[in-house]
């Protein structure tokens, strides 16, 4: 199905609506089996237009991770070193009480920060994975699209990632073999449970007939108009046609080739680093700091298209950055469909403006050069396993195989501001983000009633404080 081709009028546009954690190739073989047209005796099958939707949680980039092979002997480098777990996150510490590890995390590659698996993020409370849940990987979800498609399933008219942070470089770049068109939100999305799928259908019944691409809009159109309608509920939707994704990937490969160059040949890198630093902060960041609700570094999603526009506000030489960031932009364009500008029910004092130039997010560890990364970093930036180590990664997403986004990382990482060695202090704590739930009785601070002497934390975002 390529953009133009409409939804029949004599078949079915079927949603398949499944959590997140769950999919699998035996759920779409039941999406396969024959169904009843509406009004008619004739039974048809949904090869014309199938669209898929995730709900549940999201988290953007996921590591595929086998917990088996997370063994003490692993995490611990044959004995060389222990974690020391703590609420903030899980820091590395020498058997004699040293302080952390300078020269890199144990199971990190030289120094690299490639981190353990077993954090507060994995189910089993290792040091290195999320233990609250865990959603299908980003390598297993392109696998499982794969396998479905070569089993007979339909090519994917559309996905619709119904959760949080999925409008990801990464995750969009993996499934774009398998579907032409994806809505999703680089940022949190409220769970509504399905409340704005009736739009979608009371649309494509009065039009007749639409195009994936339409369809698509439709998702973000309709989730748009459930949040925005309640206030206080503040996302960003996009809609990308995935044949795009090469380019994209193609073009962000360019930037960081520049990013190295003036990183590894400027005369003055610590002037550069501070520079790219600078940019990264400008740009837009989406939540990854468990709780705070506070869009800013050090999160450790960054706004790809914004990261673009702010690094041309820098002086970065004469290596070509400001030529490869308008690669991004050109590549990047018209795939934000709406940006809201609001308080966020569960931070009323919080301002989420997503009004500016969008597209999706990007994994960018550690932007403040602290020391402190991500738990996902150390897969992340495993592009190349260890052959002689257990394979704790069976898969790798093809995106960080393809560009060199991962070399940009390591080189940004090497120094610090003052051109000293930048030493690795950590992980953060590693938690699947929890995902908010639309609050339909959700009443404004300004409106609840308060105690003598007490004031609202709240501000109205259109007002110039807010602003």
């Amino acid at each position: 199905m390529t953009a133009s081709d409409p939804f029949p009028l004599n078949r079915q546009m079927v949603i398949a609506t499944l959590p997140s954690d769950a999919l699998t190739v035996s759920n779409f073989e039941l999406l396969t089996a024959p169904v009843p047209a509406p009004g008619a005796g004739e039974v048809v099958c949904p090869d014309a237009a199938l669209v898929l939707a995730l709900e549940g949680h999201g988290a953007g980039y996921l590591p595929d991770i086998d917990a088996r092979k997370l063994t003490a002997d692993y995490l611990t480098n044959s004995g060389k070193a222990f974690w020391l777990l703590q609420g903030e996150g899980s820091l590395p510490w020498k058997y004699d009480g040293a302080p952390p590890l300078p020269t890199g995390s144990p199971i990190l590659p030289t120094g690299s920060p490639i981190l353990p698996t077993g954090s507060p993020i994995l189910p089993t409370g290792s040091p290195i994975l999320p233990r609250n849940h865990m959603p299908m990987s980003t390598f297993g979800l392109g696998q499982a699209l794969n396998l479905a498609q070569g089993m007979g399933v339909p090519r994917l008219a559309v996905i619709h990632f119904n959760n949080c942070f999925n409008m990801s470089v990464e995750v969009l770049h993996t499934v774009a073999p398998y579907a032409d068109y994806a809505t999703g939100y680089p940022n949190y999305n409220f769970f509504t449970a399905g409340a704005a799928y009736p739009h979608v259908f009371e649309q494509l019944r009065d039009e007749g007939r639409a195009s994936s691409a339409e369809v698509a809009t439709w998702f973000a159109d309709g989730n748009q108009a459930v949040l925005a309608g309640k206030g206080f509920h503040p996302t960003v939707g996009c809609v990308v046609h995935l044949a795009a994704m090469a380019q994209i990937a193609e073009k962000i490969d360019d930037l960081a080739d520049a990013l190295l160059a003036a990183l590894r040949n400027a005369p003055n890198r610590p002037q550069v680093l501070a520079n790219i630093r600078s940019a990264i902060i400008d740009a837009q960041q989406y939540d990854t700091s468990q709780g705070d609700f506070e869009l800013e570094t050090p999160d450790e999603l960054t706004d790809i298209r914004s990261l673009a526009f702010t690094l041309k506000s820098y002086d970065l030489g004469e290596f070509g950055v400001h030529a490869a960031a308008d690669g991004v932009i050109a590549a990047t364009h018209d795939i934000k469909r709406y940006g809201e500008h609001d308080h966020p029910w569960l931070k009323a004092s919080a301002v989420w403006d997503f009004r500016g130039d969008l597209a999706m997010n990007i994994f960018l560890p550690d932007p403040l050069l602290k020391g402190l990364w991500d738990w996902r970093s150390p897969f992340y930036l495993d592009v190349n396993p260890d052959p002689t180590k257990p394979r704790v990664q069976p898969g790798i997403i093809s995106f960080v195989q393809v560009t060199d986004w991962v070399d940009f990382i390591i080189e940004y990482h090497k120094t610090g501001l003052n051109d000293d060695p930048l030493p690795f202090l950590g992980l953060r704590a590693a938690a699947i983000p929890e995902f908010p739930v639309f609050n339909a009785t959700f009443v404004p601070p300004d409106q609840q009633p308060k105690p003598a002497g007490q004031s609202s934390d709240y501000n109205d975002p259109q007002s110039p404080a807010a602003a």
